[in-house]
């Protein structure tokens, strides 16, 4: 227990990095806390037994390892680019004045998990992640820039997991979640002329919520898993500073609600010879998300609340993948997924969250050493196209028109420890 607690000290500091990210499921959910899972494109998560990211996919997979611990983090590079992106005001007549709208953010995603055998059949476990993560970031002077500047939702969950095998064919495990999120959001306040005054709202709270798991494996070469993850209500308060060119300088106070949404998901996994083939469904209730409504006392009565009509749809992800262990110590991996994105149409589509459905191709590898293991992957991330026709808030007089086109490049390492 001791090199437990040990262990988990250094990588809970590992975790203090920049959490910000482009979202890289459906609406801004992420999955991207584990190198070894990514490397086969999520498929069979949680019940494959190679990592101990079960913490978070499927507690009752925790049953699969003994004790040890595993961090790691995922660096992803997005481009995305607005063609032919216009602004237009009410009566429709061109405005655009300002730059192109051009995305690119680098950002690193940590994740550390941690677990301890306390007998043959029982597991405690932490898991520290970030299941859901924004981060869009425009030039000043770009033509949108009274939509959005910057948009961030970061979010970091600290998760303690019990898992139980009380038949050789069966486990179930869960555990509670305290999770922090903090969110900006930054808009320019004149679409005429780019004179630097804008909105610059900042936001935190913790909300709480649990998951749960169970894993049948009918033979020893054949498991079955079905997990769930609650929603995690975010009532998040902070401060609103305002330079409007009628209103003047304002300072004041900003609150939102924000519900991470629940998901259920379906894995399977199977072992022939030297190879292991894995799956995964997963549905995520993103019609939770409908109006985006932020409080202000720094905006007059009238424009307070602002409100966007976001109104998302809940969302499928599928994969699957296929592990070839090459020998006692190298295991290569690689796997396709398809992810559905939250974003109905070009009216709900914002500069803030430019979703669309996309297509996972990865690749990775695993060495081990002793009590040891090193593990790598990179996918590729192919966007649809997406088409953007959006005002900037319900009663916004300007409307943005035109064609996101965005790929994403991900490289993840981790490194597990086996005592």
């Amino acid at each position: 227990m001791q090199k437990f607690i040990k262990y988990f000290s250094v990588a809970a500091l590992m975790c203090g990095v920049s959490l910000t990210t482009s979202a890289l499921a459906g609406g801004y959910q992420l999955q991207e806390y584990s190198s070894v899972a990514a490397g086969r494109a999520f498929a069979g998560a949680g019940i494959v037994g190679d990592d101990y990211s079960a913490i978070a996919f499927n507690p009752a997979g925790m049953t699969l390892k003994g004790s040890g611990v595993q961090a790691g983090g995922m660096l992803i590079d997005i481009h995305s680019n607005l063609e032919n992106g216009k602004l237009y005001n009410a009566n429709g007549t061109e405005i655009t004045a300002g730059d192109k709208a051009k995305l690119r953010n680098p950002k690193v995603i940590p994740h550390f998990f941690g677990q301890y055998k306390l007998s043959e059949n029982w597991r405690i476990g932490l898991g520290v992640y970030v299941p859901f993560g924004l981060g869009t970031y425009y030039n000043k002077s770009w033509f949108g820039r009274t939509h959005s500047l910057t948009s961030e939702i970061t979010t970091i969950d600290i998760n303690p997991t019990l898992a139980w095998k009380p038949l050789s064919w069966l486990s179930v495990g869960g555990g509670v979640i305290f999770e922090r999120m903090e969110a900006r959001l930054t808009n320019s306040t004149n679409p005429v002329v780019n004179d630097g005054r804008m909105s610059d709202m900042n936001a935190d709270g913790w909300g709480h919520g649990w998951n749960a798991g169970i894993m049948i494996s009918p033979t020893k070469t054949t498991r079955f898993g079905l997990a769930y993850r609650s929603p995690v209500v975010q009532n998040i308060k902070g401060k609103h500073h305002l330079q409007h060119p009628q209103l003047g300088v304002r300072e004041g106070y900003s609150s939102t609600k924000l519900v991470d949404p629940e998901h259920i998901q379906l894995t399977a996994y199977q072992e022939v010879g030297k190879f292991g083939l894995s799956a995964m469904a997963r549905w995520t209730r993103w019609s939770r998300f409908n109006l985006l409504s932020i409080k202000s006392t720094a905006l007059p009565a009238a424009l307070s609340p602002s409100q966007v009509d976001e109104n998302w749809r809940n969302t499928w992800t599928l994969s699957a993948g296929v592990d070839y262990h090459y020998c006692k110590n190298l295991t290569f991996r690689t796997g396709l997924a398809y992810d559905q994105g939250a974003v109905k149409n070009p009216e709900h589509r914002t500069a803030r969250v430019p979703d669309s459905n996309r297509w996972i191709a990865s690749v990775g590898a695993s060495y081990m050493k002793g009590n040891w293991q090193f593990d790598v992957n990179y996918f590729h991330m192919f966007w649809s196209k997406a088409r953007v026709n959006s005002r900037a808030n319900t009663t916004g007089t300007t409307t943005i028109r035109g064609t996101y086109r965005t790929q994403i490049n991900s490289l993840g390492f981790g490194v597990q420890y086996h005592f």
